[in-house]
């Protein structure tokens, strides 16, 4: 790849990619933001964040127990770890444990213990879990924990609710670690094949103003970034197994440009010893998962922004690589992914192989995994209008009951129930009961679904099941004109004229322009 002269402020000239000041700028974008770049959508999440991709990952983790469990049931009185990096929003884990919970009662393995331990970089992320109402069932059983974990250096967590410190040396039993848009934002190097020479990919960073903070909220938005590339002359890391994978790509890649995961690579090596050699990794992100993809790829090097800050694609072959040479095994589908590839890498040889996990992961993620899900959600969003109530509520039950989905079909929802006979609506009830027990809230989100959920139930005249949801819309997103006037016709409905008033008479005070509350209330008055 031909160099690109900096243009600006030149804050860094040629440096390797892993260790340049945009990682910095990174680190203080998730520290800054914390939960509210999930609140306010600056980072994409859906596809790694609904029902459906946390039952897939259950199916394959208890797979995976039950193939450790096969001789023995695992060292007596102590659980199973399940550890997911950067859980973020906490929304997945939510997700994996409802349907983990569910899977895990009804096995053979009801009696093998399991503790899942959320981590993240942002202290903030961690208080909002250990505070989240839908976490605490999780948290009181001792189902669920939370770490503070550092990817670039950590080789231990401290449980924060239970005082737990997990250690090389004193996890008993195999580990399972989740890494979902996670390895795409950590520090990765690049590098690039021309000739049979191995170059590497240097960038250079400028500013449009001089010296900006690392840390300002601006930085990454405003920042230019270029590479350069420069022959590698040696060992560039170092590090017998990572520089091995490079001289494997140098002999076997055409000309191709690739990114290498060398601060995953390190941090999965620490969590093998964490796990003493006994690994489950079950990652979800874009990527390339083979050396023919990489091979595709003659461009140079590019960042996707996300409003303050960036990500890259993660070569999921290196990883497997790495696992390979540890006597490990690698499963991932054999089709190319469209939008998120889902790969699981082995350590250990459990008793008879791997064969239920195999097997989980061939049912959960190639036949009809969380990427086929979010493609053929895509396409529906152009249909939703054509589709009828069975078709809808067929959709909403193939999502497991995604609140997000509901809000997209809510129109067509909303007005095909108005008209739906009493059995579709007993259907319909019962959709919006297991929409709201599935939902997890994170605040502040654009969507009010209770309110939403109440105005399906009073167009369907159920007004007193209708007040229960306009009265957790205003717990959750304070007094609004519209919910109290929902109210107010809510106990119109039920002949509750006192309540009514004072309903409508709130709504003004809020709005003094809210005509149609105007109207009700001087029926009411009336007596009308």
């Amino acid at each position: 790849m031909p160099g690109v002269e900096p243009t600006g402020f030149v804050l860094e000239h040629n440096q390797r990619l892993s260790r340049s000041l945009l990682w910095g700028g990174q680190r203080a974008f998730y520290e800054r933001q914390g939960i509210e770049a999930w609140r306010r959508g600056l980072l994409p999440s859906f596809i790694t964040s609904n029902p459906i991709i946390g039952r897939a990952y259950a199916r394959v983790v208890l797979g995976w127990m039950r193939d450790w469990c096969e001789a023995s049931r695992g060292e007596p009185g102590q659980p199973f770890h399940l550890i997911e990096l950067g859980a973020g929003s906490g929304r997945f884990a939510f997700h994996f444990l409802e349907a983990f919970r569910q899977l895990h009662a009804r096995s053979r393995l009801r009696d093998v213990g399991f503790r899942y331990v959320m981590t993240d970089l942002p202290e903030r992320n961690l208080e909002f879990w250990l505070s989240h109402p839908r976490l605490q069932p999780f948290l009181e059983e001792g189902l669920l924990d939370v770490a503070r974990f550092d990817a670039e250096h950590d080789e231990q967590l401290v449980l924060r609710h239970s005082g737990t410190v997990l250690a090389p040396g004193t996890v008993a039993n195999p580990l399972a670690v989740v890494a979902n848009y996670f390895f795409d934002s950590i520090p990765q190097d690049a590098f690039s094949v021309r000739d049979g020479v191995l170059h590497e990919c240097l960038v250079s960073v400028s500013s449009p103003r001089p010296g900006p903070e690392v840390e300002a909220e601006d930085f990454l938005e405003q920042a230019t970034v270029s590479f350069e590339d420069h022959e590698v002359r040696g060992a560039c890391y170092g590090d017998a197994e990572l520089d091995g994978i490079l001289e494997d790509y140098r002999e076997r890649l055409g000309d191709a440009t690739f990114l290498f995961p060398s601060t995953a690579l390190r941090c999965l090596r620490r969590l093998q010893r964490l796990s003493g050699d006994r690994l489950l990794l079950l990652s979800g992100d874009k990527g390339h998962a083979s050396q023919d993809e990489l091979s595709d790829r003659s461009s140079g090097v590019s960042l996707v922004r996300h409003a303050g800050a960036f990500s890259l694609m993660v070569n999921y072959d290196a990883i497997g690589r790495y696992f390979r040479q540890r006597d490990g095994h690698v499963l991932q589908p054999i089709h190319r992914h469209v939008s998120l590839h889902v790969g699981a890498f082995l350590l250990g040889q459990p008793p008879d192989g791997y064969g239920e996990t195999e097997l989980a992961y061939e049912e959960a993620i190639e036949r009809s995994g969380p990427d086929d899900y979010a493609t053929l959600l895509g396409r529906m969003d152009q249909h939703h209008e054509e589709m009828t109530l069975e078709e809808l509520l067929a959709l909403l039950r193939w999502s497991g009951w995604d609140s997000g989905l509901l809000m997209a079909v809510f129109s067509p929802l909303l007005a095909q129930a108005e008209a739906a006979s009493e059995p579709l609506r007993q259907e319909v009830c019962w959709a919006i009961q297991q929409v709201w027990e599935a939902d997890y809230p994170i605040g502040g989100e654009q969507d009010d679904l209770a309110y939403h959920l109440g105005m399906l139930l009073y167009v369907m005249e159920r007004p007193e099941e209708a007040l229960v949801f306009f009265e957790h819309s205003l717990r959750r997103y304070g007094e609004e004109p519209a919910t109290y006037y929902n109210l107010g016709m809510c106990h119109v409905r039920l002949q509750q004229d006192a309540q009514a008033r004072e309903c409508f008479e709130r709504a003004l005070a809020l709005d003094a322009d809210f005509s149609q509350a105007r109207e009700m209330l001087s029926k009411l008055q009336s007596g009308e």
